[in-house]
Formats: structure tokens, C-alpha cells, sequence
């Protein structure tokens, strides 16, 4: 039941054109007549429409019916109402089908009744005039019979007359013959019917416009084309205009029933808002008159009064509010309620009407109604502030009336007014749909908390006109809540009511009635029997009233996240759940928020005690053990007041439930409640060894109240995450409890679990760790701090933390654990016993207390290196030296393992020198290979003495790739006296592997000695001989000039340099000379140091006739040591020799190709003379012809053809000399011969060869200067 349900319908109903149908088959739903029968006269003089016409039915009447019931906006909320029929702007109807008959309320009421003459001879009389009346409305205030008569204001009967008796338009449905052989005698019919009704409508004095739709019948595929000729003759004999009458094709589809409907509306709603606006007019001349209509009757004398003239300003300036209210102009609608109510509220109407009297309750009602749709326009209209100022200024004006005129505030029916009219601007604001409330309207920039809980000010108001808060318009929410806390004010004056005062009407005599009469108000609320009745009796349930209420306030609380405000709303409705003892559903509405109530840590603690107590009382009547104890547990924190008469013991706390089948089992997280114990841990310092003793102190805090009893905890467990065994600490039942001083410190030993201690070992980040057990006084009473000096000796090296304490109490009825796992919020003391008793100083400055950082033991092992080098060289047989000396004050058993790590694609690895040529290092157990990485070997020594030193050698192999690897050498170790703390020594070393030497390389031409091969001359040394075949192809020699510089830090001596041929093609063979060292020699080549090299390099084809390229892949062989300087720090031990192969790129040498060959030698006759020898090669199979010419230089004078033509034949060369002589000495000069192939007209590069140089003009020779 909404609270507009209190007041009258049609009072309070949004006001929508009233359309009535006429003619369509009704269903169950339909009324013949309407259901309002309290209308005056309205059966006895109201207007009967009749017709004996039958209803249209069939398939196309049913749709179009049911098409337009569809249109009916009158049950829709606002905002739905805006989107029905977008053609219609909006505007919705009020659509009402009855058959073919109506009954419409008569417009006059009938004349009084005239009192028979007094005198006995009344036939003198008869020709005396009847009295004349002037008749008005059955519901005018100057109608005897109306129920306004003589002073009253309005009636809802007004507003229902308008809404639901006398429509705006009728549109009746006829059928229309489609058969030739009818049509005729049908269409005469439907003039007859259609003028009979026209004059019954015309004759009730309403201006409803009439309104005709033929349907047709059905065709059986006859259609006749005189359709329209016969409609206009229907319409000219009915005197119907063009939009008044319209014709419904046969077979019409639902779609164009739809279409239609739509259509028929929109040509519809100018002349209805005409019609609304004419009676509008009407009213508003009745205004402007300023003088009241006379009576039909005038009023008793002395008995009644006649209503004011401000009264009937009220009454038009009302009915012209609703009639613009059906036209959808709701400004004018504003406007008009605003000025009635604002007229009621004047000196001469709610001011002159007695509190006692009827009439004060129907001003009331009026004011609420006005009120109402003032609310309701103005948030249609979107003026939220101005629709909540009306809201209070209505409120603050009914309160100072009734006051003053009425029966006073001080009573149940205020409050039941109070609440209703919260429940009325709620369901206001919920049919308003309004967007900053729904979720779907609100924008992303918008989307916060603020915008979904009420509607901001608008920023463009000027700074004068602001509004406070609460004139914000909130969601419903807040309205509801206000509802249901006037309610319980209603509930509460309720029960205050005196007993005589709630005696049934017909059980109290007359003057307790009367009195009652004048102390208690009931507009729109029961009489004080029903409101609070007599035990026994059945009367007004106020619980239902407020559980509705606040539940309906907590979804749209709950709907927008507010928690505090869920909170409190479901802590209400548990109260009010109890109250009734549905203990059930109070249970469930508090049990599932205790938990995470946010008033815990907002320190409410008023409420959360009152939240707690209700909980409790719920759990206890529930026989919940474990609710009772969690509640139970924080209520002994001494910030919630002590309840009288009340046993603070947990220990007692399930003392008064019957027995459980099992064991309560209860664990809290002392992060989530108000614990009364609290307990926290800290290490003394911010770090320790291993193998030395850590010490730390638990302290526990007791936040109990004063009055509470000690509680005895039988365990006390603290775990740490890390390297550090659990500590559990169990209470001493042989010693007496110390309960009553403030603080005491003890120092419980720790031991070893044995055998008979019932333990299960814990898990803590590190794995399961067996604890460490103690006993001690666990007893802790109020107040009281008790500090716990624990030491212990952590045996594993690591970051090491408190994961959680555990306070345990285990009776025979229950368990409860706290677990406290957050010890960032406490400030960290550490407690010691003085002289003066006990004190604290702070620690923790900089650093976190509950946490500690265990290292290793500081090893006494010292590993040394002696041979360690700088710089290591590619290939090179590394043996590196690793001495381990004992300085520990004992012996100890020792193990060496060394680790080299470098890149993920090194083949590199180490082995134990005394295990280098063993095949079975890798399957010994002594050593392990770990992936690619790293590479490890492990060596154990075994019990090294006091002050001893052993020595070790590693040894680094495949080392051919130049890198940086890192060696970590560790020695891990334990004393003989105590085996279970490791201790590790390590030492990491760097060995960077580079290469010792560079190189660049040339490959140069040389003129080969031997003759080549004459096909006119024939070796009979080799006929008949049955030797090995021989290579019989071409000879050409080759130099292979190699620029070796050392990239090494130190000297190095270089043995030997070979070159080593590793692979041929092209059907050769090849012969490589030693090394001929072109640069000075020396014992050393230091660091950047150049050697020059040439390598002779003979190739022969096996074949004459094979002229493929010869590939020749070669690699420089370099024999090298250490300098004699470094003989003592040499990585091997001694001065061996290192081969480091350098890779030679890859060399062609062409195979059918001719080419040139220059030479020099010097004249042994004539000093400065120089021999010039041109070799033309022609390798070919081919005839070839070459022009050679000399050019002149002014350097030297030559002697030889300047120019000639050389012809060779195939496999063949031929030499050509020239004699030069330079005009000085100690130069170089450059001989230009020009060699060209004639058939090819290719220019032959001429090629230097020993002693000579080359640039890009060709070969230079030197001329020795003088001795």
C-alpha cells in the first residue's frame, strides 16, 4: 500500500485527456456504466446514452480495440508517458471501451422541495406563482444536497467527473456494408443511428466532440467503388465534418491498425486540448466576476455559512490547475495550483473554518492535494530545490495551522501525517524517474557518488538564491528512512494513549466519545481504538508500517553503496524484527554485516555497542556458540560502557546455552575487531647471525574493562616467515596466576619438543618447521601487560619476519584462537627491569622491529689465489692455484666448490688438475656440471686443523673464443663442534679471456721459376717410365703476406708461425714454403708490435687443360709463450707453449686467365741500371695477340721496343725486357707499360712482384742510391 493510496484517487492522479470508445465488443473489463456510484444523482438524473446497435466484433474489431487500449497512459510512470506515441508530442491519454451504452452525471441538481402553507385554507394559493431556483451543480457548494453545501471547498467528485464520467471525445464504431444488394438500407441505418446518438450527447449539455469510425465488413472479394460517394452522403446527413468521420478499409493488417490508431489521435488531439482549454475559460470568466453565484437554497441561518469569495478563488483557480493539467501545459498548471494554495493558506478561508469542524479536515486534504501537484510539476519540470522547499514550506504551514486552529501536533495522527508525507514525496520522486537517479542517464564524467546520492545546485543560480543542503533533492531513500522514523514516533505516542481512551465507540459512553473528539487528530488515521487497541484486540500494525518503510529505504542505500547508512538501516530493522520476536530474521539481517562493519574502524563505538548487544541477544536466541564468543570478545575492550549487572568473563560466555553435541571451534583476526588482547613482537636489533643468540620480546597487552575477569590463555604461538622456528608458548598450571600487576616481565627458556608434547609441526613460508616450546604465566587480567624475554639461535641465514601471533584459549565447551598478523600498528617498546621497576625506550626508529635479517656465520676461512693473472688468453692451458687457510680457533670440516660462469654458448669448463686426463671426471662424484651457465665442481677436503692451509688447482680448458668468465670459489664449512650451522666462505675472481694476437693479410703475385710446358719439345727421361703420374698442369706461385700485431698486455715470444692449408679445390695441388719474417726479428713482441711475414705459396693444375679457379682455404699456426719475464706468475706452472690458430680468408687463384708480371734486378755491370722483365701469360687455349707499348718518362731513360706486337700461342709465356736508367738515384720510379689484348681490345693490369710496390698507376721500382 503506496501513501498516495491514503488520500482520494482522483485528488492526487496525474491528469490525461479522458477518451472514451463506443461500439467495440466489451470484455469482463468493460463497464456498461462507470463504477463511481457516489455521485450525486447520478443514476437518478444522469444522462443515458443508448443504443440498440450491437457491438462490433470479429478479428479486426478485437486488434483496433486492443490497439487502443495499448495508447492508455493513465497507470504509467511519467517518464514512460513522454515516449508513448512520439507522433503525439508526448501526450498521453486516459482510454476507457464500453459497449454501446453510457451513463453520463447530470449537470444540474434538482430544485428543493417546497414546503407545503401553513394556513388551514390553502385554495386562496393556487394561483400564486412557484418559486424560482437557481440550479447548480449535484456538487456545487450552492446545492443544497451536495456534500460541499454551503461552506465547503471541493470534492473529489469534481476531478472525478472530468477524469473519469465526461470524456473529451467519443469515437463511436459502426459497421460498414460492403454489399451492393444492403448498402443502401444499411447506410440509411447508420444515419438514423448516428443523428440519435449526436442528439443524446448534444442534450446532456456536455461539449464532448463526437466522433464516427466505419469499419467494413467483410468484402468476399467485392468492392464496390461508390465508398467514398457513400460516406460523404452519411457525413452530409449526420452533419459530420471531414474529421470526424473516418472508414476503415476490409482486410486492414494489424500494422495498418496500428498506423491508423496513431493517426486517428494526432488529427484528435487539437480539438481535445481545445476542449480542455474552453473549460478552462470558462472557469476563468467565473473568476474574473469577483462576486459569488447565488445559492440554489440559501443557507439556515445560524447553522451554516456560505462559502467566501477567497474560497471560491480557490475552487477556479484549482479547476483551471486541472484542466491544464489535460492539456499537458504544466507551467500553467504550476501556476495555478501555487495561487490556489497560496489563497488557501490566506485570512479568509483555512483561517475562518473551526479545527472542530468537518470542513478543516477537507481543507486539509485540499492543501495536501495541492501540495502534491505543486511537488509533482515542479520535478516534472526539473526545479528539484524548488520541489523540496515546497515539500518543507507545506509541512511548516500545516504545522503552524493545525497548531493554531487544529488539534496539535502533539499526537499519533501528526506523525502518521509526518510519515505519510515523507512516503508521498518519495513515491513522487520515484515516479518522476529523475536522471541524476538512475544509473542510465548518468554520463561518465558524472558517473561519482555525489551525483547518484542527490542533485547538486545548479551553478548559474546567482549566490543569493543558493539553497542549503537538505533543499538538494536526495534520493528516495532518505525520504523513506523519514517515514519510517515517524512512524516509530507514531507507534511511540500511540502507546501512550490512555485505556479509557482506546474503548471501542460502542462500549464508551457518549461524553468519552465527544472528549476523544477534541483531543486526538484523525485525518487520513484510525481512531485511538484501532491504533492502539486493547489487549487482545486486533489493531494498526505500526511494525509492518516501518519494516516496509526502512526496507525499501536500504535498497536505495544499498543501491548506491552508502555503507554506514546499510548499517544502520539493517541494525534498525533488527530492532524492530525484534521487537516483534521474529528473532530468525533479525539474526540474518545483522550476522552477515558484523564482520566488516565499518563502524569498528571508524571508532562509532556507541553504535557498534548497540549493533553488538542486538547481535548477541539474536546468536544467543539462536543458540549460535560461535557469534556469542566472537561478540563476546570484543565486548570486553574497554571503549564500550559497562552494561549493569553484566559478567565480563569469556570464559562463561556460553555459561547459560544447553549443551552443544560438538565443541564450538571460533578463530578471529585481531585485523578485523577490537581485540581486548593485543600482542606484538620485536627483535631486539635489526639483524643477527647465525649460530648466535637472537633475542626478541612478545608482549601482550590486555584492553579489557576493569570490571572483566582474567583470561587464561593455554597457548601463545608465534610464527615467523623465513629462517626462524615457530615459538609456542604454554600456560604453567603448577605456578599461581599474577593477574594484578600492571606489568611483568619474564624470561621463559625454550626448548626442544620431546616426545610426550602433542605437537604437529607449523607451516610457515619456509616449509614445516617443528617449534620451540616454553611455559610460562599465561594468565592476563585488565589492563595488564605482560613481556616475554625470549631468545633463540636461528641455524639458517635469510630475511626473516612475524607472520602471526596466536592467542589460544581452549575450555571444555570452546576453542578461540586470535591470530594477530599485522604488527605495523602498534609503537614498539623494549622492556627491561630496572632498579625502579619496570620501564621501556622506544626502538624501531628507521626500521621495521618484526622484521630481521639473519647472515651467514662470518667465515674465518680465508681462500686465497696466488697465480691469479690480469689478463688470460684464448687457447691458453690455465691452471689457477687456490690455497685454504683455516683461522678458525678449531678444526673444521671443509668443501670446495667452484663455480665459473660466462655465456650460455661457451664451452668452456673447469676440472681439478689431478683430474684433467681422467675420462670419468663428469661420473665422479667429487664434481657436478651444472647446464650452461654455470659449471661447478666440488672438491671435499675433509677436517682441516686449526691454523692449516691446503692448496688446490683448477684448470680452465676450451677456452678458443675470446670472453669474460667469473670463477666463485666457496668453501663451505662447518665446525666439528657444531655440525648444524653451516658457514660459507666465498671469494669470486674474474678471468677475462682475450685474444693474444691480430692479423692482416695480402696476397700477392709472384713470377714461378720453372718453365712452363713446350709443345715442341719432349722429355725422353719420362718415356717408357712407369712412375707415378705427376701433376702436369700449370705452375703459379703465390705470396701470402701476414701483419701479426699482439693485442696482449705483456710480452709474449713467438716461437713458430706456419701457415697450415685446410682445405683445396679446383683440381690443384699446393705447396707452402716457411715463414720469411720481412720485419726486424726480436726475442719479444710486445704489446702493439708489428711482425711482417711472407708465405711461398706453389699451385699446379693436375691437367693442362683444366683453367678452373683454385679456392685455398689457409689458417696462420702461431707457436707462442709467456715471456721468461712472467715465467713465474705463468698460469701453467712452467714456460709451455700456447698454439693459437688466426682463421686466413679465403684466396682464388684464377686459372684461364692471362695476365702480366713485372720484375727488377739491378745491373751487376753497370751500377743504377735496372733490368726490367714484362712475363705475358696466356693460360688460355687460345691464339692471342698483345700490343705493347713503353711510354717515356722524364725519371729515366729506357732502352727496348717503344712499341711491338707479341703473339702467343695457348699455354704459353713470353718475357720481354727493358733496360732503365734514372736520372738519379735513391727514388722510385714508375714504368708505364701499356699491354693491350688485341682481339678483345682489353687493357692487361700489369702485376708487381718481389721487391716492387704497387699503386693504382701500377708497379714501382726502387733505385738504390749511392754508397
Amino acid at each position: 500500500m503506496s501513501a498516495m493510496d491514503a488520500y482520494p484517487e482522483d485528488y492526487v492522479v496525474h491528469n490525461l485527456p479522458f477518451i472514451l470508445l463506443s461500439g467495440l465488443e466489451p470484455t469482463s473489463e468493460d463497464d456498461f456504466e462507470p463504477k463511481r456510484t457516489d455521485y450525486p444523482l447520478f443514476y437518478e438524473r444522469g444522462v443515458k446514452i443508448y443504443s440498440d446497435f450491437p457491438p462490433l466484433s470479429g478479428a479486426t474489431a478485437e486488434e483496433l480495440r486492443k490497439i487502443l487500449l495499448e495508447e492508455d497512459a493513465s497507470r504509467l510512470p511519467w517518464e514512460i508517458r513522454k515516449h508513448i506515441s512520439a507522433d503525439l508530442s508526448g501526450v498521453g491519454y486516459k482510454i476507457k471501451s464500453v459497449g454501446r451504452s453510457y451513463r453520463l452525471p447530470p449537470r444540474k441538481a434538482d430544485p428543493p422541495s417546497v414546503s407545503p402553507p401553513m394556513s388551514p385554507n390553502g385554495q386562496g394559493n393556487d394561483s400564486s406563482p412557484a418559486p424560482y431556483f437557481v440550479l447548480h451543480s449535484p456538487i456545487s457548494p450552492l446545492t443544497p444536497s451536495s456534500p460541499t453545501f454551503s461552506d465547503g471547498l471541493l470534492t473529489p467528485l469534481w476531478v472525478t467527473k472530468h477524469q473519469n464520467l465526461v470524456p473529451a471525445v467519443v469515437i463511436n464504431f459502426f459497421p460498414f456494408c460492403l454489399d451492393p444488394n444492403m448498402s443502401s438500407l444499411r447506410d440509411n441505418q447508420l444515419k438514423i443511428e448516428i443523428n440519435e446518438l449526436k442528439k443524446e450527447w448534444s442534450s446532456s449539455g456536455y461539449k464532448t466532440r463526437f466522433i464516427a469510425v466505419l469499419i467494413s465488413e467483410e468484402s468476399n472479394g467485392v468492392y464496390t467503388g461508390d465508398v467514398d460517394d457513400r460516406v460523404t452522403g452519411i457525413r452530409r446527413a449526420t452533419s459530420l465534418d471531414q474529421k470526424s468521420i473516418f472508414i476503415l478499409p476490409p482486410d486492414t493488417t494489424p500494422r495498418e491498425l496500428k498506423i491508423f490508431t496513431q493517426s486517428l489521435l494526432s488529427v484528435l488531439q487539437p480539438s481535445i486540448m481545445e476542449y480542455y482549454r474552453e473549460l478552462s475559460k470558462h472557469a476563468r470568466r467565473k473568476r474574473n466576476r469577483s462576486s459569488i453565484p447565488p445559492p440554489t437554497a440559501p443557507p439556515t441561518s445560524g447553522t451554516s455559512q456560505t462559502l467566501s469569495l477567497q474560497g471560491w478563488n480557490v475552487r477556479y483557480e484549482f479547476k483551471m490547475g486541472i484542466f491544464a493539467e489535460f492539456r499537458q501545459e504544466i507551467d500553467a498548471a504550476l501556476r495555478s495550483y501555487e495561487t490556489a494554495y497560496d489563497t488557501l493558506f490566506g485570512q479568509e478561508v483555512f483561517e475562518n473554518i473551526a479545527g472542530w469542524s468537518p470542513r478543516f479536515n477537507d481543507a486539509r486534504l485540499l492543501a495536501d492535494t495541492l501540495a502534491v501537484r505543486i511537488i509533482r510539476c515542479l520535478l516534472w519540470t526539473g526545479q528539484t530545490a524548488a520541489a523540496v522547499r515546497s515539500w518543507s514550506d507545506h509541512r511548516s504551514r500545516s504545522q503552524d495551522i493545525i497548531n493554531r486552529r487544529g488539534k496539535g501536533t502533539r499526537n499519533y495522527g501528526w506523525e502518521a501525517w509526518e510519515a505519510r508525507w515523507s512516503m508521498v514525496m518519495a513515491q513522487l520522486i520515484h515516479q518522476a524517474a529523475i536522471p541524476y537517479f538512475t544509473s542510465m542517464a548518468i554520463t561518465q564524467d558524472q558517473s561519482n557518488e555525489r551525483n547518484s546520492i542527490f542533485i547538486p545546485r545548479d551553478n548559474i543560480l546567482p549566490l543569493d538564491d543558493a539553497s542549503c543542503p537538505w533543499e538538494q533533492l536526495h534520493h528516495e531513500g532518505y525520504w523513506l528512512y523519514r517515514a519510517a522514523k515517524h512512524t516509530k514516533y507514531r507507534r511511540s505516542l500511540a502507546e501512550k494513549i490512555p485505556d479509557e481512551d482506546r474503548i471501542p465507540p460502542g462500549q464508551s459512553p457518549a461524553s468519552q466519545i465527544a472528549s476523544k473528539s477534541y483531543l486526538y487528530d484523525t485525518y487520513l488515521a484510525p481512531e485511538t481504538h484501532i491504533e492502539a487497541p486493547q489487549p487482545g484486540a486486533i489493531g494498526f500494525n505500526h511494525s509492518s508500517l516501518i519494516l516496509t518503510a526502512l526496507k525499501a529505504a536500504l535498497d536505495e542505500f544499498s543501491g548506491r553503496d552508502q555503507v554506514r547508512k546499510i548499517e544502520s538501516l539493517s541494525l534498525e530493522i533488527a530492532e524492530e524484527y525484534m521487537q516483534m520476536g521474529s528473532w530468525a530474521e533479525a539474526y540474518g539481517m545483522l550476522e552477515p554485516l558484523w564482520s566488516a562493519i565499518t563502524w569498528r574502524h571508524s571508532g562509532w563505538w556507541q553504535l557498534m555497542e548497540k549493533f553488538a548487544w542486538a547481535l548477541r541477544e539474536c546468536a544467543f536466541r539462536m543458540q549460535d556458540h560461535e557469534t556469542i564468543l566472537r561478540v563476546d570478545w570484543e565486548l570486553l575492550h574497554r571503549v564500550f560502557q559497562t552494561k549493569p549487572n553484566w559478567n565480563y568473563d569469556i570464559n562463561r560466555s556460553l555459561e547459560d546455552l544447553p549443551p552443544a553435541t560438538h565443541r564450538a571451534s571460533v578463530v578471529l583476526k585481531a585485523d578485523d575487531l577490537i581485540s581486548s588482547v593485543t600482542a606484538s613482537f620485536a627483535f631486539e636489533r635489526a639483524g643477527g647471525n647465525v649460530g648466535e643468540a637472537l633475542r626478541g620480546q612478545l608482549v601482550i597487552t590486555s584492553c579489557a574493562r576493569e570490571t572483566s575477569s582474567p583470561v587464561k590463555f593455554s597457548e601463545v604461538e608465534v610464527v615467523f616467515e623465513g629462517c626462524l622456528r615457530p615459538i609456542k608458548l604454554r600456560c604453567d598450571n603448577t605456578t599461581e596466576a599474577d593477574a594484578t600487576a600492571i606489568c611483568t616481565i619474564s624470561s621463559p627458556s625454550l626448548r626442544e619438543p620431546s616426545t610426550s608434547d602433542d605437537l604437529t609441526p607449523t607451516q610457515s613460508a619456509a616449509g614445516y618447521l617443528t617449534p620451540l616450546i616454553g611455559t610460562t604465566d599465561l594468565t592476563i587480567g585488565p589492563s595488564q601487560t605482560k613481556v616475554f624475554d625470549l631468545s633463540c639461535i636461528p641455524r639458517e641465514a635469510g630475511e626473516c619476519r612475524v607472520a602471526s601471533i596466536t592467542l589460544l584459549i581452549e575450555e571444555k565447551r570452546f576453542a578461540l584462537a586470535c591470530v594477530i598478523t599485522d604488527m605495523t600498528r602498534h609503537e614498539f617498546f623494549w622492556w627491561q627491569q630496572t632498579k625502579r621497576g619496570v620501564t621501556r625506550r622506544r626502538i624501531g626508529k628507521n626500521r621495521d622491529t618484526s622484521r630481521c635479517k639473519i647472515m651467514p656465520k662470518p667465515p674465518k676461512i680465508r681462500i686465497s689465489t696466488p697465480n691469479l693473472m690480469d689478463t688470460y688468453y684464448t687457447d691458453e692451458h690455465i691452471v689457477l692455484k687456490i690455497c685454504i687457510h683455516n683461522e678458525e680457533d678449531e678444526a673444521a670440516d671443509v668443501a670446495v666448490e667452484a663455480r665459473l660462469f660466462g655465456r650460455p654458448d661457451s664451452a668452456a669448463k673447469i676440472v681439478w688438475l689431478d683430474e684433467e686426463e681422467s675420462p670419468d671426471v663428469q661420473e665422479s662424484g667429487r664434481s657436478s656440471q651444472i647446464d650452461d651457465i654455470a659449471h661447478s665442481i666440488i672438491r671435499p677436503i675433509g677436517v682441516m686443523e686449526q691454523s692449516s692451509q691446503r692448496e688446490l688447482a683448477i684448470v680452465l680448458k676450451d677456452t678458443p673464443y675470446a670472453s669474460d668468465y667469473d670463477l666463485e670459489i666457496s668453501s663451505v664449512y662447518h665446525l666439528v663442534s657444531d655440525i648444524q650451522t653451516p658457514i660459507v666462505a666465498v671469494r669470486k675472481v674474474n678471468l677475462p679471456i682475450v685474444r693474444p694476437f691480430e692479423a692482416n693479410y695480402e696476397f700477392l703475385p709472384r713470377l714461378h721459376p720453372q718453365p712452363w710446358p713446350d709443345f715442341f719439345t719432349i722429355d725422353d727421361e719420362i718415356i717408357g717410365k712407369d712412375s707415378a703420374p705427376k701433376p702436369g698442369g700449370l705452375q703459379q706461385r703465390w705470396c701470402l703476406n701476414s701483419k701479426v700485431v699482439s693485442f696482449a698486455l705483456k710480452p709474449l715470444v713467438i716461437e713458430n708461425m706456419s701457415l697450415v692449408l685446410l682445405g683445396l679445390n679446383g683440381g690443384a695441388t699446393c705447396h707452402i714454403g716457411p715463414e720469411v719474417v720481412v720485419s726486424p726479428e726480436a726475442p719479444d713482441i710486445h704489446s702493439g708490435e708489428l711482425r711482417d711475414s711472407n708465405f711461398l705459396v706453389d699451385t699446379q693444375k693436375a691437367t693442362l687443360g683444366d683453367r678452373r679457379p683454385t679456392a685455398l682455404s689457409l689458417a696462420l699456426k702461431i707457436q707462442w709463450r709467456r715471456s721468461t719475464i712472467d715465467e713465474n706468475e705463468s698460469p701453467t706452472g712452467g714456460n709451455s707453449v700456447t698454439t693459437y690458430t688466426l682463421a686466413v680468408p679465403r684466396f682464388v687463384v684464377p686459372g684461364g686467365e692471362p695476365r702480366v708480371l713485372a720484375s727488377a734486378t739491378m745491373s751487376k755491370v753497370l751500377p743504377g741500371l735496372i733490368h726490367m722483365d714484362y712475363t705475358i701469360e696466356n693460360p688460355s687455349t687460345h691464339f692471342l695477340t698483345f700490343n705493347l707499348t713503353m711510354e717515356a718518362s722524364e725519371h729515366f731513360a729506357f732502352s727496348g721496343p717503344k712499341t711491338t706486337t707479341t703473339q702467343l700461342v695457348p699455354l704459353s709465356r713470353h718475357t720481354i725486357r727493358f733496360n732503365l736508367l734514372a736520372y738519379k738515384r735513391g727514388l722510385w720510379i714508375q714504368p708505364q707499360l701499356l699491354v693491350v689484348d688485341t682481339y678483345f681490345n682489353k687493357t692487361l693490369r700489369v702485376l708487381s712482384t718481389e721487391d716492387m710496390r704497387t699503386d693504382k698507376k701500377g708497379p714501382l721500382v726502387w733505385v738504390d742510391a749511392d754508397d
